[in-house]
């Protein structure tokens, strides 16, 4: 919009002279650049659209990780909690002493395996996050440039360098009639950048299990 102001400055005079030229210029390059705007769109929520699955296939792909580690800590609790099920508390505090070590060791390598785990996913992620920023960018430096080709021509078709362009016509026939149209693409002309989402939300599935595991949200894994 800003480039089009510029342009109908500049060509005021051209336009007093010929104000049919300057409005049939106008009214062509308006519907060229509205087009064009609505193909970058389209391409760069396709760069985000990618990145979004792929993003939720990484998060679906760690599930079953998340689940056997979520029964190993249930697990090793609740033989630890059994010790109050002791007969007295000497027998629980021998209890606790002698299982409290082993189970604890177990907790460490869940918390490891853990660690683990969510590094690869945080890389996967990044990889991710690369390309998608890679190519929005690409799809952003193409529309200024096929943007920046259509002003020329537009200020070629306002000093009468330029004819101003025939539309495309298309002929549309059905069993009863047929008739010829003329196309012209009508996006917004809005030249609000689409914002990639780097945050998407995984949809809860419940499960049973033979215990009450606290990831209960992810899908069960046998």
């Amino acid at each position: 919009p800003s480039r089009i102001l510029e342009i109908m400055s500049a060509t005021s005079e051209i336009q007093r002279n010929n104000p049919q030229l300057t409005v049939e210029c106008f009214d062509y390059y308006n519907d060229v650049f509205k087009n064009e705007y609505s193909e970058y769109v389209d391409e760069y929520n396709l760069c985000v659209d990618k990145y979004d699955g792929g993003y939720e296939q990484v998060l679906e792909q760690y599930n079953s990780v998340v689940w056997d580690l979520s029964n190993s800590t249930f697990e090793s609790c609740m033989f630890l909690l059994d010790c109050d099920k002791q007969n007295n508390s000497e027998n629980a505090l021998s209890c606790y002493s002698t299982e409290g070590p082993t189970y604890s060791k177990q907790l460490s390598n869940v918390a490891a395996n853990a660690s683990v785990s969510v590094s690869s996913l945080r890389q996967q992620v990044e990889t991710l996050v690369f390309t998608r920023d890679q190519c929005c960018s690409a799809t952003s430096r193409n529309y200024e440039i096929r943007s920046g080709e259509s002003y020329e021509d537009l200020q070629k078709c306002l000093s009468g360098e330029n004819p101003v362009p025939e539309r495309s016509t298309t002929t549309t026939s059905s069993s009863s009639s047929s008739s010829t149209s003329t196309t012209a693409a009508n996006p917004t002309t809005t030249t609000t950048t689409p914002s990639p989402s780097t945050t998407t939300s995984s949809s809860s599935t419940s499960s049973t299990t033979r215990s009450p595991s606290t990831v209960a949200h992810f899908s069960s894994v046998e």
